[in-house]
């Protein structure tokens, strides 16, 4: 299964650090490649966080290509598979979809924005409080999660508020229209506060897999590792 190229896209707090334990033990059986985007990492411009060029991480063969998008990075895939052909299916882990209800509306975006004005740090901590709430391992995930936040992302603020901006007009790109065209995995968390399953509403589409992972909530990276592996090697070699 070597030939098979998984593309993995970050969300809009952490950078591609998020997915280093993941990509470890996915590089075993396929190509892995986990891209930042601007602002990220050791993207020093400040140019806008969707600004990716993502023809450069792509085979040039269709049928390799699989784009894995956490959150914010989910949308992402959508537009790319969107706007290029390339791109065989998707795997959404606690993302946004067309046609769902989301928690993150432009009112939420907005206030959150306005929070990481007037204390940037106090910001974060109630965002990943959220990202972790009603997880069975919420205490546990709190922690690590703000141990990593300090670790890995030293994003600046302007980036964090640009990428609340690209949330709220992806949102409104991508619209209602829940028909993408390609197989999709829609992994999600019992328990995420964000976009919660309850809210999700596939039209009867034969492409699309909807998969509720119980006890997670909106990071699953930590406790949940092993669940997520398991859904995405089974959707990828099916």
């Amino acid at each position: 299964m070597k030939k098979i190229n998984l593309v993995l896209l970050h969300g809009w707090l952490f950078d591609s650090s998020i997915w280093d334990d993941l990509k470890t033990d996915l590089e075993k059986n396929f190509h892995v490649k986990s891209p930042n985007f601007s602002g990220y990492k050791n993207h020093k411009e400040k140019i806008t966080l969707s600004e990716l060029n993502i023809e450069g991480y792509l085979e040039n063969e269709p049928w390799k290509n699989i784009l894995i998008g956490y959150s914010f990075g989910g949308m992402m895939c959508i537009r790319f598979a969107l706007e290029n052909k390339a791109i065989s299916k998707l795997i959404l882990i606690n993302s946004s979809f067309p046609s769902s209800y989301s928690e993150i509306n432009n009112q939420e975006i907005d206030s959150l924005i306005l929070d990481l004005e007037a204390n940037k740090n106090e910001a974060i901590k109630k965002f990943i409080y959220k990202c972790c709430k009603d997880s069975v391992s919420q205490k546990k995930d709190f922690k690590n999660l703000m141990d990593l936040q300090t670790k890995y992302s030293n994003i600046n603020l302007e980036t964090l508020i640009k990428g609340l901006i690209d949330i709220k007009k992806l949102r409104e790109l991508l619209g209602n229209e829940n028909s993408i065209g390609i197989d999709t995995l829609i992994i999600q968390g019992e328990h995420d506060s964000f976009f919660p399953p309850r809210t999700f509403e596939i039209n009867n589409s034969n492409n699309i897999q909807h998969k509720v992972v119980k006890g997670m909530s909106h990071y699953p990276f930590l406790s949940f590792h092993n669940e997520i592996k398991k859904e995405i090697i089974k959707f990828v070699e099916d």
